[in-house]
Formats: C-alpha cells, structure tokens, sequence
C-alpha cells in the first residue's frame, strides 16, 4: 500500500508541473527602441529616423518584430547575432504600417540593421542601430 501512495503522489505532482507550464503564455516580450543612424548616438539624423517607429517592438526569445510608418521600405537586413545580415521577413500590418521580423540570437544587444528607404531622390540604403531603451 505505500509503493501505491508513492505512485500516486508522484503522479500527482508531475500533473501538477505539466499543468503550470501550460498554464504559463508565451507572449512577446514589447520592448521600447530607438535607431541610432551609423550606429552614433549622436547623429543628427536620429530624431528623422526615429520618427518613423510605431510602437514597441516584440521579442519573443530570438524572434523580433518592429513596426515602421508607412510601407516606404523597400527591405530590411539584421545582423542575427554572428555578424552575418539576413533579410527580415516584410509584412503589412491593419494600419498600412510596415514590420519586419528577424532573429538575432541576442536580441537584448543592440542590433544593427540595414533599412532601404524608397524615397524618390533619397532612395538609399540606411546604416541604423536598434538601441534598446
């Protein structure tokens, strides 16, 4: 009779583990950022290209997905961690608004990225830093 108790509170307590980790949700972490253009926290042209970032960005463990006004972009390169630029995935949110999501196997570093802009005369790929706030 105690081999059964035994059997059957261990039972019990591994039930009890599985049904607190589902119980757990793996949501997207929303985290505030802002460019630095050239990686310079100083340059001037931060506050322009700042201005096009709509709201937080989700990270969900090494998966990020910023948010950009408009859809005048024509990519979006982001280091994954290892010094190596991969395409981030483009999409379209309800509002018209662009996002892009990439991995980067450090995503609380900061990231840094090569956004193209299509912007008439000013069509050009960006040099920016995702700095983490």
């Amino acid at each position: 009779m105690n081999l059964s108790i035994k059997k059957s509170l261990s039972m019990m307590l591994l039930v009890f583990v599985l049904a607190l980790a589902f119980a757990i949700p793996a949501s997207a972490a929303s985290k505030s950022y802002e460019f630095y253009y050239g990686g310079s926290s100083t340059s001037p042209y931060n506050a322009h290209v700042n201005s096009y970032i709509v709201g937080t960005a989700d990270v969900t463990g090494t998966t990020v997905t910023i948010t950009l006004d408009d859809q005048n972009y024509g990519y979006l390169n982001a280091n994954n961690g290892s010094g190596t630029f991969v395409a981030a995935t483009q999409g379209t949110d309800a509002n018209g608004d662009t996002t892009f999501t990439f991995t980067n196997s450090n995503p609380t570093s900061d990231i840094q990225v090569k956004l193209y802009v299509e912007a008439g005369p000013h069509s050009a790929e960006y040099p920016l830093t995702i700095h983490w706030n």
